[in-house]
């Protein structure tokens, strides 16, 4: 069953996002369970070959790897089953190869990217949620929770959502790029680093600008604007603070151009 949440950002923008189920979120984690065997397994196999192969353990390793080789990868193993998860959480924006490959992220309750604090808590409480039988607690949460939420989302304040490709928007061809549009439009680079969310957030305000008296256009657009000019590392003049809706619609249209998204 289909659940959506709505947040509203702060720049009075609402945001609707599709919450991920259990059998999604279940292929997910196989994949990534999938991958972290595989890097352990092949460390181990590593770690035997150096560990018989070298003259220095020679004396200590009697046709197994020795108690503090063993000790090593027991805390090594540790690591890469409860920091990978954390590190491409924090490096991918949310999503672990795993996610992306199901088209999903993890975000903060209200909307907002996750951080290090939620991404270390939510994964090591991931011990509880594993409980025998096989990730029985974990299963239990989330079907019982509104918001697909298993225990390490309760404690960390977080939610797994489903990743939406932008929709079409139709009659776009047919009205041509203002002058500074078509400018900003030729500047614009490096859209590989807008999340869906924020391109999300960029064409509901250009849907909405029309409907927006000038001086909140100007500030809900600055608002909006300046962040993601920083992430795109976007230095063009903006003349006025009003200005600032013409280059979201330029970032918008760039992106939908791109992507052959427009009618």
């Amino acid at each position: 069953m289909q659940r959506q949440v709505q947040f509203v950002t702060p720049e009075n923008i609402e945001i609707s996002y599709e919450l991920s189920g259990i059998g999604s979120r279940f292929l997910a984690g196989s994949i990534d369970l999938a991958i972290q065997l595989l890097i352990i397994l092949l460390l181990s196999l590593a770690g035997g070959i150096m560990a018989q192969g070298s003259a220095l353990f020679s004396d200590i390793v009697s046709g197994s790897l020795s108690l503090w080789l063993y000790a090593m990868l027991g805390l090594i193993s540790f690591a890469i089953l409860f920091g990978y998860h954390t590190f491409f959480e924090m490096r991918w924006g949310g999503r672990t190869p795993g996610k992306k490959l199901v088209g999903l992220r993890v975000v903060r309750d209200g909307g907002y990217p996750i951080d290090l604090y939620s991404s270390v808590t939510r994964n090591l409480v991931r011990i509880v949620d594993f409980l025998p039988p096989v990730y029985s607690a974990g299963l239990c949460s989330i079907f019982f929770s509104s918001e697909y939420k298993r225990l390490g989302d309760f404690a960390a304040g977080t939610i797994v959502i489903k990743e939406r490709k932008p929709g079409f928007l139709s009659g776009r061809k047919s009205v041509p790029p203002t002058q500074l549009v078509a400018y900003y439009m030729s500047q614009v680079q490096k859209l590989e680093l807008l999340e869906p969310e924020e391109f999300d957030a960029i064409r509901r305000f250009v849907a909405r600008r029309s409907e927006l008296a000038i001086p909140i256009q100007a500030q809900l657009g600055m608002k909006l604007a300046l962040p993601i000019m920083e992430k795109l590392k976007l230095d063009v003049p903006v003349p006025a603070p009003w200005n600032y809706a013409d280059l979201l619609e330029a970032i918008e249209r760039r992106y939908m151009d791109e992507r052959g998204l427009i009618e």
